[in-house]
């Protein structure tokens, strides 16, 4: 009798196959960490423009409460207003642009410290990409600030002209509403990958290629109180 014998063979890859299983996997990876990579960055935008976006708004609308408060005198009115309530320095934008300073009566200033007299002087300037109020941060990520001050030339308490801090022919008394512009920028230089442009100060900027992206935040503020 014969038997047959059947001897099973395992068979393996061929270099070829090696190959193309290798260059596969290759692209997967790549695609995943271009992916990841992609995902990151986008992450570190959107945290960037969020943490823009508050800085910007929180400095305006700091700044607006002050304004708003400027001249106000509670206890005594008999007492005469205030004087120089509302006053401005124009300053050159590479050190941070106008400061701005506002008095009313009040029981402390923006560092919170006691005011004396009862009356309080906040001094609001740009330093060193930080908004300051007395010394004291109110919030960073600010390049400049510009202010404007709405003269109303007809008596019929709307402004008529919008001029800057110290223009010849601007009388204060006459100012009934304050403009301020803040130009905002991201923290750190690796946030854009091009050169950005931006509008500031009502007019386009030139792009600048640092990395960082900038915003306009602005507010114009009626007066409540006489300046």
């Amino acid at each position: 009798m014969n038997y047959a014998l059947t001897a099973n063979r395992s068979r393996g890859f061929t270099i070829i196959e090696l190959m193309i299983t290798l260059v596969i996997t290759s692209v997967l990876i790549l695609g995943s960490v271009t992916f990841l990579v992609s995902a990151r960055k986008s992450n570190q935008v959107q945290s960037a423009l969020s943490d823009l976006n508050s800085s910007g708004r929180f400095g305006v609308d700091q700044i607006m409460r002050d304004v708003r408060m400027s001249g106000y005198r509670g206890s005594d009115w008999t007492l005469g207003p205030l004087d120089d309530v509302l006053t401005a320095v124009d300053g050159d934008s590479a050190d941070g642009g106008d400061s701005l300073t506002v008095v009313y009566e009040g029981t402390r200033d923006c560092a919170f410290v006691v005011a004396p007299a009862g009356i309080v002087t906040n001094v609001y300037q740009v330093v060193d990409g930080t908004l300051q109020c007395n010394g004291q941060s109110v919030t960073s990520g600010v390049q400049e600030m510009q202010i404007y001050f709405g003269e109303d030339t007809d008596a019929n308490d709307v402004a008529n002209r919008w001029m800057s801090p110290g223009t010849a022919g601007l009388n204060m008394a006459r100012v009934v509403s304050v403009r301020i512009h803040l130009l905002a920028r991201t923290d750190g230089n690796n946030v854009s990958t091009s050169a950005q442009a931006y509008y500031f100060n009502n007019a386009q900027q030139d792009a600048v290629d640092d990395g960082q992206i900038r915003r306009e935040y602005s507010v114009t503020v009626a007066l409540r109180n006489p300046t």
